[in-house]
């Protein structure tokens, strides 16, 4: 049960998260509140100071207390974050039940951008790894018995001294699904499994004769997506290597990039975004790359007319594609180890486990809970399973002026057909090198 303070902190941040108190227009006066809220005064006063110290209130001169523009910034102690909204993830309403039930300390929030503890995407947490706590301790202390999870969705959140900034919550390779109305309405024969790069770009020239290209498939600039291409030709970002870290002009990673170019040529850089995935169950788009966490909407939806096939094969290259992975994480900031052991034992229990498997959410990370999430009389299922030791998620991106630079960078080479590939990925490989020279040399000297 929470204490009388933290009950008024939550009244207040749920009107501010809920739009009902504004920016800069100052909420009810503390007597106002001791109703609405039901508790004293000095409760209230209480929590009002508490939000001010936190940096999401403050007050001013004959105004009152007002809501600060940069609340969504502001750090509680409590604070649970997730990397996307509620609306985007169908497992959210039942999730939330089992934490006010079993963990009611901690806050479920919808608008902050940055919570004490939090659940984000693979990318996102190696590039802000130093912002986190090494969780391995707290781990180690809970769950002795390691065997109890799938151990290689693990091997790219460690440091080389066994620290972990980050582990798992569940995982998934990253397939191609297919509506399969859509292919047979357009005359496009359903994709096999091992289908190579001619046939997977030979069926997006056929369909786009009868559908417009930014309904054949979700291209996006973002890494999640061209990633998976330079991963299968061999490719990469960077490397463990000391000698040569950068490997964007490999021949392996402009491969890959070369890949990516053909696919924004044939859908003529058409972006969906985020709504794609609604277009896809309601019939009017053909290919979807995600993965596995996409059956929790297609469960949401009684959505059942869709197939899955690997990515397509590219020649000469490896049967590998980005790791999808949402992960636990808490800030450096944080100085309860109590509510840290809290946190890890809850997420990653049993109960809550088994609750993302009936979600289809992905594959939990703990196998008890992956075996009965896993329909094995369905073949679709079962390519994830196939498909699990093919991931990587090898990215050695640990901060975002990093990230931001090469993402730019790619995304600027795909679109701009006209300009040599060779060469805009070779200066593009350089300018990484320079700043990597500059980085190290001021850790050399900090």
């Amino acid at each position: 049960m929470k204490d009388k303070v933290s009950q008024a902190c939550d009244y207040i941040l749920d009107k501010i998260e809920n739009g009902e108190y504004k920016v800069d227009e100052a909420i009810p006066a503390a007597r106002k509140l001791t109703q609405e809220v039901g508790a004293s005064f000095a409760i209230v006063q209480h929590a009002v100071n508490v939000l001010s110290n936190a940096g999401i209130l403050r007050s001013i001169s004959r105004q009152g207390t007002v809501v600060r523009d940069e609340w969504p910034n502001a750090l509680m102690t409590n604070h649970l974050v997730l990397f996307n909204r509620e609306s985007k993830l169908r497992w959210i309403p039942g999730f939330r039940q089992l934490l006010a039930e079993k963990m009611p300390e901690l806050r479920f929030c919808r608008e902050f951008k940055r919570g004490m503890f939090e659940l984000r995407t693979t990318l996102d947490v190696q590039q802000h790894r130093n912002e986190y706590l090494d969780l391995a301790p707290y781990f180690n202390e809970l769950f002795p018995n390691f065997s109890q999870f799938f151990d290689f969705p693990f091997r790219y959140f460690k440091n080389p001294d066994g620290s972990m900034y980050a582990i798992p919550f569940i995982f998934s390779p990253r397939v191609i699904f297919y509506n399969r109305s859509v292919l047979q309405a357009n005359g496009c024969p359903e994709p096999v499994p091992d289908w190579q790069w001619s046939d997977f770009t030979s069926a997006l020239k056929q369909l786009k004769r009868t559908i417009a290209p930014e309904w054949i498939l979700n291209y996006n600039s973002a890494p999640f997506f061209w990633i998976n291409f330079v991963f299968r030709c061999g490719g990469s970002l960077l490397e463990q290597d000391p000698e040569n870290p950068v490997r964007i002009d490999s021949p392996e990673t402009m491969a890959g990039i070369q890949a990516v170019r053909e696919l924004a040529e044939i859908l003529e850089n058409q972006e969906r975004g985020f709504s794609y995935l609604e277009y896809f169950v309601s019939g009017k788009t053909a290919f979807l790359l995600s993965e596995r966490e996409t059956l929790c909407y297609f469960k949401h939806r009684n959505f059942d007319d869709w197939g899955v096939v690997p990515l397509p094969r590219m020649p000469g290259g490896k049967n590998l594609m980005a790791q999808a992975t949402d992960l636990l994480c808490v800030r450096k900031e944080c100085v309860d180890p109590d509510m840290i052991r809290a946190f890890l034992g809850f997420m990653l229990s049993e109960e809550v486990q088994d609750y993302i498997a009936t979600e289809k959410y992905g594959i939990p990370i703990r196998k008890s809970s992956a075996q009965k999430s896993m329909d094995l009389t369905d073949r679709r299922d079962l390519l994830f399973l196939s498909e699990m030791n093919s991931m990587s998620a090898e990215y050695n991106l640990d901060s975002p002026e990093l990230m931001s630079l090469i993402q730019n960078g790619i995304c600027q080479i795909i679109r701009d057909q006209k300009k040599p590939l060779e060469a805009s990925l070779k200066r593009l490989a350089d300018a990484v090198r320079i700043f990597l020279e500059i980085k190290n040399a001021k850790q050399r000297t900090a």
